[in-house]
C-alpha cells in the first residue's frame, strides 16, 4: 500500500511514473484556472524526469502531454530531451497539441493523439519591451524560429498520406511551401484524423491499430 501511494504522490507532485515508465507533461499547476502553458517550470521537470527514465534503463517512455502550447525556448528544451532520448518513446497527447506543444509532439518516436484532440499550427508572436534595435534583433530570431518550425514539421508531414497522394517527385521542399501558404490564412486546427492524413500524428487512439495506452506498450 505504501508504495501505490508513493507511486500516485510522484504522478501527481512530479508527473513521473518510474514503474511504468510514464511521464505526464502538463502546465505547472498555479492557484489559477488558466493554464501557463510550455514554460520552464514544465521543462526543466520533464527534463529530469526523461533523463532519469533513460538512464535506469532504455525501454519505452510514454508520454501523456496535455498543453496549449507556450514558449519557444522552454519547448524546444523538451523536444531536444525527448530527440536525444536513447529510448523509444511515445507522446499521446490527449485534448489537444497546439502551436508549442504540437512542436514537441513532432520528437516522439511514436505521435498519437486521443480520439478528440485537435493539432494546430500557427506562426508565434513575440513581444519585446526594449529599444528598437534590439526588437528588430528579437525579430530576426523569431524568423529563424519560424524556419525551424517549418522544417521540423515538413521533415514529418512529407511521410503524410496527404503529401503522398498529392505530389510527383515529392520532396521536403514542396511540403515547405505548402505549409507557409496554408499558415499565411492564419492557425490551421485539424482535428485527430485530419492530423494523421497530413502526417502530424501517426495514430488515432481508439482505433484497430491502437486499441488503447496498453497496446502503446
Amino acid at each position: 500500500m505504501d508504495i501505490l501511494v508513493d507511486t500516485i504522490s510522484d504522478i501527481h507532485q512530479y508527473g513521473l511514473d518510474i514503474k511504468n515508465r510514464e511521464i505526464y507533461l502538463h502546465g505547472h499547476v498555479f492557484n489559477t484556472d488558466e493554464d501557463p502553458g510550455v514554460e520552464y517550470r514544465m521543462a526543466v521537470n520533464f527534463y529530469k524526469n526523461i533523463r532519469l527514465l533513460d538512464t535506469i534503463s532504455e525501454e519505452p517512455i510514454i508520454v501523456h502531454m496535455h498543453s496549449i502550447g507556450g514558449n519557444w525556448s522552454d519547448g524546444m528544451v523538451i523536444y531536444d530531451a525527448i530527440a536525444l532520448t536513447k529510448s523509444y518513446v511515445t507522446i499521446v497527447a490527449y485534448g489537444q497539441a497546439e502551436s508549442m506543444s504540437g512542436i514537441i509532439l513532432q520528437a516522439a518516436d511514436k505521435r498519437v493523439l486521443t480520439p478528440n484532440a485537435h493539432f494546430m499550427l500557427h506562426y508565434g508572436s513575440f513581444a519585446c519591451a526594449s529599444d528598437h534595435l534590439s526588437a528588430h534583433n528579437l525579430a530576426k530570431l523569431d524568423k529563424i524560429n519560424a524556419e525551424i518550425m517549418i522544417d521540423i514539421y515538413a521533415n514529418k508531414c512529407i511521410y503524410g498520406k496527404y503529401f503522398k497522394e498529392s505530389y510527383t517527385n515529392l520532396d521536403t521542399d514542396k511540403v515547405r511551401n505548402f505549409l507557409k501558404r496554408k499558415l499565411k490564412d492564419g492557425d490551421w486546427y485539424l482535428e485527430a484524423n485530419e492530423s494523421v492524413y497530413y502526417g502530424f500524428a501517426d495514430h488515432v487512439l481508439d482505433t484497430r491499430k491502437m486499441k488503447s495506452i496498453g497496446s502503446l506498450k
